[in-house]
């Protein structure tokens, strides 16, 4: 697997090995390709290179014995001779008779074994393989079939053939169809690098501060609705057992999206270890006594930016995960799940897997489509986008509610992972008139 991904990105590396190479001290060339030299500093000796036009780079072997310039003359060829007897890596042949379509699906098995090898995130390789299966129907609708029809100017109206979508979304997929044309194709030989890398290539998309609101925050009266609705009817239409479990943890999982702010893809990957749930109580002036008062903290370690950091969540999200903790144990061992539960184990796994590994996230969308649709006509949506509620609508609403309650842009920045600057442009959307006082 690493070696195939060597192959795909040494031309566009290649450039990149001659920059950070130590510098040459001296050089003394032998015949075309070939040259003896030595380094400036870092390491002694002296080398032969030569160059290999197959894997489009230097071959370098120390010259054993070679202290001085005369000695290295004299004992170079040896050290050449050792290039010959090694295996040398040839670039795969292209065959004429490879669609795009064949290639796509090539594509999507490399991309599925780096998810396996935890190089990829399962969000990021199911958006790129959306995002290729639209590219697909555009060039059905274009006649293109063999990627040696592909241009300069073959992607020119792709904004247009994708019109009923979001400026966003056409920029994400055109995005996905640049990494698999430079990243996948050109280094495989089956298009050109002047294509690809030509300037209007792929059309850039210009989006406006005012076309920023694909994720309209959910209003409190409007989540009422939607956290009833999850509770009751959604659950209670499970049919089967593994029904009730999934339907029973994708409420528990919006319920914490919207009180931790935390990405979607970031929940996934919270473990048992990474969840502290503590029970300060607190007093009930009307009940006259101490009540439970369960406060959760997620410890975030896989994060969009590559930073780690804590999340304390508002609400009830301690006692509604407790619940949810609960039942699981209840429901395992109704089913006859017999598997210990580590500190390992995802908060929101699949129980069939042991809880190693969640479900296909395509699942969660079309829950939360199954929600919207359910809802549609009792919800009233955010008066300040034209936009449906959407998963990350979830976030949007925890930084609207922290902003609301006087939480400084700061501090909510730091608890979203994100820069105040992000937060600010993409996120706030909260209604100033809620802080009239203010």
């Amino acid at each position: 697997m690493l070696e195939r991904d060597k192959q795909a990105t040494s031309s566009r590396w290649c450039v990149v090995r001659t920059q950070i190479m130590p510098a040459i001290k001296k050089s003394l060339p032998i015949e075309k390709g070939i040259s003896v030299f030595c380094y400036e500093h870092t390491k002694e000796g002296w080398y032969v290179r030569q160059w290999n036009k197959a894997e489009r780079r230097y071959r370098i072997k120390r010259i054993d014995g070679a202290n001085t310039e005369t000695e290295a003359l004299a004992n170079f060829y040896k050290a050449l001779a050792t290039f010959e007897e090694s295996t040398q890596r040839v670039l795969r042949k292209v065959s004429d008779s490879s669609t795009i379509a064949e290639l796509v699906e090539e594509f999507k098995r490399v991309e599925e074994e780096r998810v396996a090898a935890g190089l990829k995130d399962e969000r990021a390789r199911f958006r790129r393989t959306s995002s290729l299966n639209r590219m697909l129907e555009y060039l059905a609708a274009k006649e293109i079939v063999y990627p040696t029809q592909i241009d300069g100017m073959t992607w020119e109206d792709y904004p247009v053939f994708r019109k009923e979508v979001m400026k966003n979304t056409r920029k994400t997929e055109l995005k996905d169809i640049g990494t698999f044309c430079r990243l996948f194709l050109v280094p495989r030989g089956y298009l050109t690098n002047e294509i690809a890398m030509s300037r209007n290539f792929i059309p850039r998309i210009t989006i406006g501060d005012d076309e920023l609101d694909a994720n309209p925050a959910i209003t409190p009266s409007d989540y009422k609705i939607i956290n009833k609705y999850l509770r009751t009817t959604f659950c209670q239409q499970a049919t089967t057992y593994q029904g009730e479990y999934t339907r029973r943890m994708f409420a528990t999982f919006v319920h914490l999206l919207k009180n931790s702010g935390c990405r979607p893809s970031e929940l996934l990957a919270v473990r048992r270890k990474d969840v502290e749930i503590t029970n300060p109580k607190r007093w009930s002036e009307t009940k006259q006594k101490w009540e439970d008062d369960y406060k959760l903290r997620i410890h975030i370690r896989k994060s969009k930016t590559g930073k780690k950091r804590d999340v304390l969540c508002r609400s009830n999200a301690g006692s509604n995960l407790l619940e949810f903790l609960k039942f699981q144990r209840g429901w395992l061992n109704a089913n006859n799940f017999t598997f210990t539960i580590k500190d390992e184990s995802l908060v929101f796994g699949n129980p069939k897997e042991h809880f190693d590994k969640t479900l296909c996230y395509r699942r969660f969308d079309e829950y939360w489509n199954e929600v919207r649709h359910g809802v549609n006509n009792q919800i009233e949506g955010n008066r300040f986008s034209e936009r449906p509620y959407t998963l990350y609508s979830l976030r949007s609403t925890f930084v609207k509610d922290c902003i609301t309650a006087g939480l400084d842009v700061y501090l909510v920045a730091r608890l979203c992972g994100n820069s105040v600057e992000v937060i600010q442009k993409h996120y706030d959307r909260h209604d100033v008139l809620k802080r009239a006082e203010e």
